[in-house]
């Protein structure tokens, strides 16, 4: 079958007029479950990747598979036209299973396994250094390769700091690296960097793309051509993100230090920005502890909920990743108790289980729902079954006039798809004011 045909059967296409709100309550209406529910819907993944092609028409998105490899989302970025930034040997075997071309891959691993080198060196793929030791292991298991040096350059206002794990000071050892690599006579064709995790400083991207020009042009004075720029993660991804200023900062940048016109083939890796927005946690209360006051007024002072869904599950980034939930209670108003301090534990046996802590909320009884906007980044992919505890199910629902759009870009072949949608949207103005509005 098709991507479009698979991808068909994993959803249920609905009225352009039915909200997010009415698609919660279609689950609610479900009753609780032993499993934890993930609406997904795929009209944000539209949405967000046509944003993109409007405010950044120069740069290609190769979406991080690793921050949600669902199925359905995944098959939504192939029908798009998506490249792919992959960390694994797995992923990249995944993504090429698809029939992606090399081209649309980075392997952007920066500590590789010698057997997953290997692999990259039978399929073909470019890869990235950021230290003298995976330089002297490219030069011995894949001689030939395509590589990228990734630099540090850290986000002042990042969820997550990547540069204390992987980049390479982006001056002195930035020229050192490139030295030997020219040494090695291994084929150093560009740059990379990422500014971390849900960065929120996008003028951050300015100063490192501009550091990507002083890298640049010493690989110039030792012979190097580059010809690819990798701007990497970092964009944030809720629902009320402003991607738009983002873009802004890049495209002064680009324009400055990197002029359209001078063969640069540019290219990004969100992930978070594809889709965490896509996904709304709705899980039930199954339990609930009241702990009161020693005297004789015996007031509720804290209150204890437990969910089928915990850091094991959707939430492990609300406790290890710097992202704090939003809880939105699914009833009406009227029918909460007063507020209480609050904290909510996911169902396993582990007291470490706690994913909000402290927070107030209105008082709630058992099988009331809570809801969780944009937890699509980092969720279904860091869930395991301890304890034996149900991995998240997604329902997952499209608007009619996005899946038509879907319909229409995948019936044609041997074209850039992503050029393609755009140039779609333009004819169909249903469809961009469903989208976009």
């Amino acid at each position: 079958m098709d991507v479009l045909s698979v991808l068909k059967c994993r959803l249920e296409i609905v009225d352009d007029s039915v909200s997010s709100k009415e698609l919660v309550d279609r689950i609610v209406a479900l009753g609780p479950r032993e499993e934890p529910l993930h609406l997904v819907e795929l009209d944000t993944v539209v949405k967000r990747h046509y944003d993109w092609l409007r405010h950044l028409p120069r740069v290609r998105p190769f979406y991080a598979i690793k921050s949600n490899d669902d199925a359905s989302i995944v098959e939504t970025t192939l029908l798009l036209g998506c490249g792919y930034d992959c960390a694994s040997k797995a992923e990249c075997e995944r993504v090429l299973g698809f029939g992606v071309d090399r081209e649309r891959i980075i392997f952007a691993q920066p500590a590789k396994t010698i057997e997953s080198l290997v692999y990259a060196r039978e399929k073909g793929l470019r890869t990235v250094f950021d230290s003298e030791y995976e330089l002297w292991k490219i030069h011995q298991y894949y001689p030939e390769a395509e590589v990228l040096i990734r630099y540090r350059f850290d986000s002042r206002k990042a969820k997550i700091n990547l540069g204390v794990k992987f980049g390479c000071e982006p001056d002195k050892e930035a020229c050192r690296l490139l030295d030997l690599a020219k040494k090695l006579g291994i084929n150093v064709v560009g740059w990379c960097f990422n500014v971390g995790s849900g960065c929120s400083d996008p003028e951050i991207f300015y100063e490192a793309i501009e550091a990507g020009r002083r890298i640049t042009d010493y690989a110039t004075s030792i012979g190097y051509s580059f010809s690819m720029i990798d701007l990497g993660g970092g964009f944030p991804g809720d629902k009320d993100v402003n991607f738009q200023i983002y873009a802004v900062h890049i495209n002064r940048a680009l324009e400055e230090f990197f002029p359209d016109g001078q063969g640069w083939t540019v290219i990004a890796e969100p992930g978070r920005y594809y889709c965490a927005a896509a996904l709304t946690s709705v899980i039930p209360v199954h339990g609930k502890r009241v702990f009161r006051s020693a005297d004789s007024s015996a007031r509720i002072e804290k209150v204890f909920y437990y969910f089928n869904d915990g850091i094991y599950g959707t939430f492990y980034s609300a406790k290890y990743r710097n992202q704090p939930v939003k809880p939105i209670i699914w009833k009406k108003r009227n029918d909460c108790g007063p507020m209480h301090k609050t904290f909510l534990f996911g169902p396993t046996c582990d007291g470490n289980d706690v994913f909000a802590a402290d927070i107030s909320l209105p008082e709630l009884n058992v099988s009331d729902y809570v809801v969780f906007e944009s937890q699509g980044a980092y969720s279904r992919v860091h869930s395991c079954r301890f304890n034996g505890f149900c991995l998240p199910k997604s329902i997952v629902f499209v608007r009619k006039s996005v899946w038509n759009l879907l319909d229409s870009v995948s019936s044609e072949d041997n074209l850039d798809r992503t050029i393609l949608g755009s140039k779609y949207l333009q004819r169909n103005n249903k469809i961009e004011k469903l989208v976009f509005e």
